[in-house]
């Protein structure tokens, strides 16, 4: 598949190794993009298999979801006049049973390649995502956005060539990165902004080679990047997963 080919491409260009097979790491690329984790449902009007993403509101509604053509026919239906003037929170579950279901299928103009995903288009070579929109090679993330080769990621807007980041914006190889925006080559960072090659920094802005706020040089950087670039790709290649994200790298107890 094209999205693998991308998938080893970004992990060379972050860890300094390609890796494997992207869905052996599906699981640790869901760890922190939960709602991108996408579960197969039968339709309650046919036996076609319809993909889900666990947000609140579709996994509050359980297994009463349809395809798209199927909801819109679904839509006609309505309760009678008596059970709508006998409604009430008290029994709203049975009234509204032979009513209530929905489609997470929302596909929007011309994709090409994309498959076992939901709310998306237009699109090209992207899996299992959802809300994903203007984009490209993009895989178990949750509404992105104009965006191109992004992995395990979730709330991402005009980002590229990053695996596992979120709520942020304009990111260009990241990984590991939160909260921040117009940042590039940086690792395991927080709230920051106009970042490049920085690992492991926090509610900063505007610096360069730095690692824990700490402004290096590039030399002294880039030794110690070697480092710890070469640690993170042995535990993936060895586990398929890694211990720490941005979200406990800085906590006591891990």
């Amino acid at each position: 598949m094209e999205i693998d080919e991308r998938f080893s491409q970004v992990s060379a260009m972050l860890f300094g190794r390609m890796l494997g097979n992207m869905e052996d790491y599906c699981e640790w690329l869901l760890s922190t993009a939960h709602e991108a984790r996408m579960v197969e449902k039968k339709s309650i009007a046919s036996d076609r298999k319809v993909y889900v993403p666990s947000a609140k509101f579709f996994l509050g509604l359980g297994s009463r979801v349809m395809a798209a053509d199927e909801a819109l026919r679904h839509g006609e239906k309505s309760i009678s006049e008596a059970d709508a003037g006998a409604l009430g929170l008290a029994n709203a579950a049975v009234k509204l049973s032979g009513i209530s279901a929905t489609t997470p299928e929302i596909i929007y103009s011309e994709n090409i390649g994309t498959s076992k995903s939901c709310a998306y288009g237009p699109t090209q070579h992207c899996y299992r995502v959802a809300c994903c929109w203007f984009s490209k090679y993009i895989a178990y993330s949750y509404w992105t956005r104009t965006s191109d080769s992004l992995f395990g990621c979730s709330l991402c807007t005009d980002c590229g060539f990053s695996i596992k980041c979120y709520s942020s914006t304009k990111l260009t190889r990241c990984f590991e990165v939160n909260d921040s925006n117009r940042c590039s080559d940086s690792y395991f960072c927080h709230n920051c902004e106009d970042m490049s090659e920085c690992m492991f920094c926090f509610n900063a802005k505007g610096k360069r080679y730095a690692i824990g706020n700490v402004e290096l040089g590039r030399g002294k950087y880039m030794e110690i990047k070697k480092k710890v670039l070469a640690s993170i790709a042995s535990e993936l290649e060895a586990k398929k997963s890694l211990k720490y994200d941005i979200y406990n790298i800085g906590t006591a107890a891990v």
